[in-house]
Formats: C-alpha cells, sequence, structure tokens
C-alpha cells in the first residue's frame, strides 16, 4: 500500500486508504494483514505473507511463501489472537497446513467466533522479543512505548515511554531505559540488533499518530530481531473517532511586571490582626520594607501601623500597581470591578471560597476572570498564599510571617501551606528566594504560565514548582524544554501515584499510566522530579548556588572510612561513578596525608583536621581532570567540637550549662542535638571551598558532622558553599544534578561557566 496525499495542506499521510477503510466499515482495528500493510507503508520491516480463505489458498500462499510458515485465525471481535488460542508456529508442509487450517476453525468456534480468514506468513527467526507500542494520553497526546516483548511485557513490565513526536535521540534514549537493555547487545551467538533500524521503528510509531488521529492504539508485540534486523510478526492497530486531548491556552503575560516589580501596592481587608490574612499581609508588607507605598483598605477606615486606612479602593490617591485581595470571598468580584475601573495592573485574590467549594464558587471564580479580562489585569490565585518578589523587598504573603533573603532561585507552587513550608525551610537555611508566586486555583494564570515567565526572568537562575497536576501537557513539556536549555526546572511532584487504569486494547495501553508518561515527559525535556520536600530544598539551593558538574566522576573525601563505604553504595544506585585517581594525585595526597590515609577514593583522611590539611586535599582533587565533582564529610562540624567541649568543660566547673541555661547534670551534657555555629577556622574552610567552585567550575558538597545554624554560606564570588546534614542526600543531588549536565551536552549546551 503506497502513499496517499490527503489531509490539510496535502501532506503525505502513508497508509490512509489502511485507516479510511477500517473506519468505514466500523471495525475497531485494522485486520492484522492490513495492519502489516500499514506497518510497511512506513518502511516497518514486516514478514511476507497473505490471507487465505480456505485450506487449499493457505497450502498455496505456504508454498509461494516458503517453509516454515506461521498461522493465524482473524477475527474482527479478537485482537490477542495468541491468548485465543489462534496462533500456530513452525508449520513444515502441506499436510500440517491443512490441519492447523482445521485446528484454527475449531478453535475459534470453540471461542463463539466465525474466522474472517487465515493469515499465513513467513516464520521470523530470532529469539530476542521486544514490544513497541503507542497509545494517546488525555493530557500529552500521542505516546510511545518500547520495551521487552512477547510473554514478558505485562509480567515484567519492563517498558520505557516518550512523548511522541519522538526524535532519533529519544528513540535511542528509549533503548537505554529499559533494563534488558542488554538483549540489544551481542547475546548467546546472536549479534547485535541494528539499533538505527529499531530507532527508525519507534520514531515512525510516533509519526503514524501524528499523520492519523483515528490511530487510538498501535502495538507491534512481538517485535522480532532476526539476526540483527528488527521485524514486526505481529501488529495491532485500533482506530475510532480522535481522542481530545485536554488543552489550555497559555495566558497573557505582559502585565507580571506589576505583580513582581510593582512601584506601589494595596492591601484590601488590611488589618491590625495578624490573625487574619490581610493583618499578616500587611505586617509581612510593612516589616520586609517593601519601598514603594503601601495602600491599606478596609471599610472601617482608621489607621494600622501608623499608616491611613481608605475606605475602598476608589477613594486612594494613587493606582496602586499590585492589589492584594484578602476579603470574603462574595465580596471579591465588587473589589476586582474597582480595581478594573482605577486602572490597576494585576490583583492578587488570596481570598478562599471558589472552585474549589463547588458550582456556586465556580460561577464567582468565572465572573473574576472575566472581570480582570475586561480590564486587563494579571490574576493570581484565588485561594492562594500571595506572592513575594524578595529583590524588590515586596513580601505580601500571609498567615505567618516569612521573608526569605534575594537569591537567584524562583518558586511557584499549587499548594499554599507547602510553598509557605519550604520559604520558612529557605529562611532556615539563609538560603535566598528570588520569587514565589501561589498560583492557588489558577483561575487564570497556572503554574506553567510562570515557568514560562521565569525563563527570562533575569533575576532568576533556578526555577522550581510545587505541581499536583495540570491541564496540558503538551505545554508543559514545550515550556520546560525550552526553559531547561538556558535555565534548570525542578519539580515536586504530588499525586505520582497511579490512580487506575483504563482499559486498553493493546499492552501499551494496559501499562500505560499518569505517572509513566510525566516521567517520560521529564526525561525528554530536562525536567527534574523529585517527590521528597528535603530533597527539593536540597536541589534548588544546590541549582542556584554551585556550578554544574561537567559529568559523573566524583571524587569523596572523609574524616571516616564508615561514611565512604555507605557514600560509594550511594554514588552507584544514583548513576554517578567513584573517579579512579591517577597516579600524581595519590602522590600529591601522600605528601598531605599521614602514611595510613586510604591511597585511593574515597579518600579517608584518617580524622585529620590539622590547619590547611584539608583545603589542600579538597584542592588537590578538585583540580584533578578525571574529577567532576567532591563531596567532603565531617570537616565542617568538627572543627567546632573543641570549642563547644571547653565551653562546656568550664560550664561543669560551676554546675551550670553554658549560657546560663540552667544546671546540667554532672553524668554528662544533656543529649539534645545542638545546632552550631562555624568557628572561624571553618569559615576559612568554607570560603575556600566557594573559591574552589569559582576557579575550577565543579561543585564542592560537604557535608556536617553536626547540625549547623545555617546551609548557605557565601564568600562574596559567583558561588556559595551549600553545607547537608546528612552525605547520601548529598549524593542523590549530585546525581540530579549530574543527569541535568548531561542533558545539556546531549542538547548541545554548554554548562555556562
Amino acid at each position: 500500500m503506497g502513499m496517499d496525499r490527503t489531509g490539510p495542506g496535502s501532506v503525505t499521510r502513508p497508509g490512509r486508504a489502511l485507516i479510511e477503510q477500517a473506519l468505514a466499515a466500523g471495525a475497531p482495528a485494522l485486520d492484522e494483514e492490513a495492519g502489516k500493510q500499514f506497518f510497511a507503508a512506513y518502511d516497518v520491516p514486516v514478514p511476507l505473507g497473505g490471507t487465505a480463505a480456505s485450506a487449499d489458498e493457505a497450502v498455496g500462499l505456504a508454498a509461494r511463501i516458503g517453509y516454515p510458515v506461521v498461522m493465524k485465525g482473524s477475527a474482527a471481535t479478537i485482537q490477542h489472537k495468541t491468548d485465543a488460542g489462534l496462533v500456530l508456529l513452525r508449520i513444515v508442509d502441506e499436510t500440517e497446513v491443512r490441519e492447523a487450517y482445521r485446528t484454527l476453525e475449531s478453535r475459534a468456534a470453540a471461542a463463539g467466533v466465525t474466522l474472517d480468514g487465515v493469515l499465513v506468513e513467513h516464520m521470523v527467526g530470532g529469539k530476542r522479543e521486544f514490544v513497541v507500542g503507542l497509545v494517546r494520553d488525555l493530557l500529552f497526546g500521542p505516546v510511545v512505548m518500547f520495551g521487552l516483548g512477547g510473554i514478558f511485557t505485562e509480567a515484567l513490565k519492563d517498558v520505557a515511554f516518550a512523548v511522541a513526536p519522538v526524535s532519533e535521540d529519544d528513540a535511542y534514549e528509549l533503548m537505554e531505559e529499559i533494563n534488558a537493555k542488554v538483549l540489544l547487545g551481542p547475546v548467546r551467538g546472536e549479534p547485535p540488533a541494528d539499533r538505527a533500524a529499531l530507532a527508525k521503528i519507534i520514531t515512525a510509531v510516533g509519526r503514524m499518530a501524528e499523520d492519523h488521529p483515528e490511530i487510538r492504539e498501535i502495538d507491534v508485540n512481538p517485535l522480532l530481531i532476526d539476526g540483527a534486523t528488527p521485524v514486526a510478526v505481529d501488529a495491532l492497530i485500533a482506530v475510532g473517532e480522535p481522542v481530545q486531548v485536554s488543552t489550555r491556552p497559555p495566558a497573557d503575560i505582559s502585565r507580571l511586571g506589576d505583580l513582581v516589580a510593582p512601584g506601589d501596592v494595596a492591601v484590601v481587608g488590611a488589618s491590625a490582626d495578624t490573625g487574619k490574612w490581610g493583618g499578616m499581609i500587611t505586617a509581612n508588607l510593612i516589616l520586609g520594607g517593601f519601598p514603594g507605598p503601601i495602600y491599606l483598605v478596609n471599610p472601617k477606615g482608621g489607621e494600622i501601623l501608623g499608616l491611613p486606612v481608605y475606605p475602598s479602593i476608589t477613594d486612594l490617591p494613587e493606582t496602586p500597581d499590585l492589589v492584594i485581595i484578602a476579603v470574603p470571598a462574595k465580596l471579591v468580584n465588587g473589589v476586582m470591578g474597582e480595581c478594573g475601573r482605577k486602572g490597576v495592573g494585576a490583583v492578587v485574590v488570596v481570598s478562599a471560597g471558589f472552585s474549589e467549594v463547588g458550582p456556586e464558587g465556580r460561577a464567582m471564580e468565572e465572573e473574576m476572570v472575566a472581570l480582570a479580562e475586561k480590564y486587563d489585569m494579571a490574576l493570581v490565585g484565588p485561594n492562594c498564599m500571595g506572592v513575594i518578589s524578595a529583590h524588590q523587598r515586596l513580601y505580601a504573603t500571609g498567615f505567618m510571617l516569612v521573608r526569605p533573603q534575594p537569591g537567584g532561585a524562583s518558586m511557584v507552587s499549587q499548594s499554599g501551606n507547602l510553598g509557605l513550608q519550604l520559604l520558612v525551610s529557605a529562611e532556615k537555611r539563609g538560603g535566598g528566594v528570588g520569587k514565589f508566586i501561589g498560583v492557588g486555583n489558577e483561575a487564570m494564570i497556572d503554574a506553567v504560565d510562570f515557568v514560562n515567565y521565569l525563563h527570562t526572568d533575569p533575576e532568576t537562575n533556578t526555577i522550581v514548582a510545587y505541581m499536583e497536576g495540570f491541564d496540558d501537557g503538551r505545554r508543559l513539556l514545550d515550556v520546560v524544554r525550552r526553559t531547561t536549555l538556558d535555565k534548570p526546572v525542578v519539580v515536586l511532584r504530588g499525586g505520582m501515584s497511579d490512580y487506575g487504569k483504563k482499559a486498553a486494547a493493546s499492552h501499551t495501553g494496559a501499562l500505560t499510566s499518569s505517572t509513566a508518561v510525566f516521567q517520560a515527559a521529564a526525561r525528554q525535556s530536562g525536567l527534574i522530579v523529585v517527590t521528597d520536600p528535603d530533597e527539593f530544598m536540597d536541589l534548588t539551593f544546590a541549582l542556584s548556588y554551585m556550578p554544574l558538574p561537567p559529568g559523573k566522576r566524583v571524587a569523596v573525601a572523609t574524616l571516616g572510612g564508615g561514611w565512604g563505604v555507605l557514600v560509594s553504595d550511594e554514588i552507584a544506585r544514583c548513576g554517578l561513578e567513584l573517579a579512579e585517581l591517577s597516579p600524581g594525585v595519590v602522590e600529591s595526597l601522600n605528601q598531605i596525608l599521614p602514611p595510613f590515609w586510604s591511597h585511593s577514593n574515597p579518600v579517608d583522611m584518617v580524622a585529620t583536621v590539622t590547619q590547611g590539611v584539608p583545603e589542600a586535599v579538597v584542592e588537590t582533587l578538585i583540580a584533578c581532570d578525571q574529577v567532576d565533582a567532591v563531596i567532603v564529610m565531617g570537616v565542617v562540624g568538627s572543627m567546632s567540637e573543641s570549642h563547644r567541649a571547653i565551653e562546656e568543660l568550664e560550664a561543669l566547673k560551676t554546675g551550670r550549662a553554658p549560657g546560663g541555661a540552667g544546671p546540667i547534670c554532672a553524668a554528662g551534657i544533656d543529649a539534645e542535638e545542638v545546632e552550631l555555629a562555624p568557628s572561624e577556622r571553618e569559615l576559612s574552610f568554607i570560603n575556600q571551598n566557594a573559591f574552589l567552585m569559582d576557579r575550577y567550575c565543579k561543585p564542592v558538597i560537604n557535608v556536617s558532622q553536626r547540625p549547623m545554624t545555617q546551609a548557605i554560606f557565601s564568600a562574596g564570588g559567583r558561588y556559595s558553599t551549600f553545607v547537608l546534614p546528612s552525605p547520601l542526600r548529598g549524593v542523590r543531588i549530585l546525581g540530579k544534578m549530574a543527569a541535568y549536565s548531561a542533558y545539556l551536552k546531549r542538547k548541545g549546551r554548554d554548562l555556562r561557566c
């Protein structure tokens, strides 16, 4: 079956006539012979064969094809022939052909169906079975699957996915994603599979979905490797009305400058009571030192914290760029109208009681959006935490006081309380946040729009987001794919568990899940996905304060051997490698460390913290061409202990706890963990780490022996030293950073260092 020049713009769509014939007949799928013809139109190798309507025809076909042959009973109501016993293999002569024909008729009758015919095909050799398939996801559209085939497909679920269109690079990555990739190499006398031919088949399946929106599912199982050549020996192509994929058009983000860099701001629902949202927002704005005018609005009037209170937006002496609305839901749209008539540029509605509570609330939310569109206002929320733009000293969030210092990471959150928790963590660790946007119900502008906006924000070098869901997977994929070429994007994903599977005609459909498709989109776009809030914040700071590793070779410097063993195991689990130290590096370390050091990586410094020794070890390692990153364990935290011990011993003499906190037991100091401030000696080491990262453009991750009062230490240069409380957490974030670095290299981007 040749090419058909049909459809919009007369685009060539191979096999179009076969699809239209099945649709016209009302068939749920192409029969197998038509399916093979369809694949052949896309240059996918298929076995030689044809359909017989009688035993005599089957004998004639087998003679022309050449023995051995395979015979398959075809019936429109049976899509998986093997399960129904309608596939017979290794038929070697005319007698067996006739017997096989009778057997297939008998089995079909026992199943209550009548055969439409019997497909007779050349029996393809090869023991290695794979599967290629396609399904249409409701959020991302067509998705291609590749994995281990045959009877193992659903049993072992060793498959990987890619959102179509699938590039040649995507196809090769799919082959690397499965555990059974070893079968693509030389195995038990079989030659390596032709990966280039496999890539062409995988990309062709993706094109099929684009060319023919009526194709719902495709299943090529098994895809046999005959010698080195992949051959589609079974084919299922399910058709029907095109599947409608969820979409959401991008929002107009041209007014977001009024949101993140307003000249003045108003709070509607302002209060002196910080137990109320309007009160806490007012307190955060004033205490945060917002440099522009702050207008407070409340019908009661009066004065709050020395600022006059106006009865309405209409009564303000100037038009504010940004208005924060914190009034009961039923009053919000009245305020929105006032804002529009006043010429306000951006509105943040923190008030709840809209689409999240039911139809009545949804109607009010739709009216809110209509008002924002009518008056050309940017709308954030409703039901959100608020907004922070630390570089502009705009702290406009409710519920509690939180004012992290300015930094390069900007955060978008679909959850108010979780977003606040992350901000508190940033503040406690001494890490900066550039911008925070709580998107709430996303009535007008959603999280993807903000990622798109932050892509070009000069104050943002890292974009992080908490996301539970999205309306348009394809738009998310496109926005993130563009953004990650310039800035890392990290998503803390909620709702990742599989929430049920729809009935599917194919193995691909049965194995597809929301999680698998999202992870495929993340891999293709360079998106970094985590599910743990601590790892999320670790990555936020690591990416915004440290350089990316140019590769995955890690050197480990540790004060003790036990940590080195644990870290080595985690390095292997995270796709990293222990760097091989050259003889020159080992000799340099011999000049620095005692004779009984480990003489290998991990470098066991045997508790040597003598002035200059840890510094020299770290510089020797990071300067090595065979090392891409360094993890230092136990140096920070240990050098403060001597000062602490002296203080507490002195306290024992007087029977008082250090600092006059009260009596202590003579048997020992309170065992509760105490967060330590770094000593001058440690600060010197920490600052040298930052200098080394600047000089060699490789990350140095420090793990503290004891909890520290902060995690980020700036020395005034391009990079800051990041101190973590756990060695395994350090390895995990380094693994994510190395994977992102490798993605940038595959896309031909440098590491900007």
